[in-house]
């Protein structure tokens, strides 16, 4: 399923975003533990519709390249006048993120 993120990634190939959509909240409480560590994470700390909606998993509410996309009133970031821009290139680097596949992602999301 395409669903993609402010960012260029797809929310579809997202484990929460699956489990949500399947209702599992057994494997959300697994991901809680494997993705949060020691931050005390639950279930519904994983529950996600996706990086473009108001329900993300509860590490994304804190992702600037999203939190920009919604200040700036675009759904993705190829929709911003400033696309690309160092906050955008800079997550792709820091999560070693394909560009080509993350820029052609944001086209067909445009």
């Amino acid at each position: 399923m395409l669903n993609i993120a402010s960012c260029g990634l797809n929310c579809g190939e997202c484990a929460a975003y699956k489990a949500t959509k399947e209702k599992d909240m057994e494997k959300l409480a697994e991901l809680a533990v494997k993705w949060g560590g020691d931050k005390g994470l639950k279930a519904k700390d994983m529950l996600c519709d996706g990086c473009t909606s108001d329900r993300v998993y509860k590490n994304c509410t804190s992702c600037a390249v999203r939190n920009c996309a919604r200040e700036q009133g675009v759904k993705v970031c190829s929709q911003c006048g400033d696309y690309p821009c160092g906050k955008l290139e800079g997550l792709w680097k820091g999560y070693n993120l394909n560009t080509e596949d993350m820029k052609a992602n944001l086209a067909k999301a445009r």
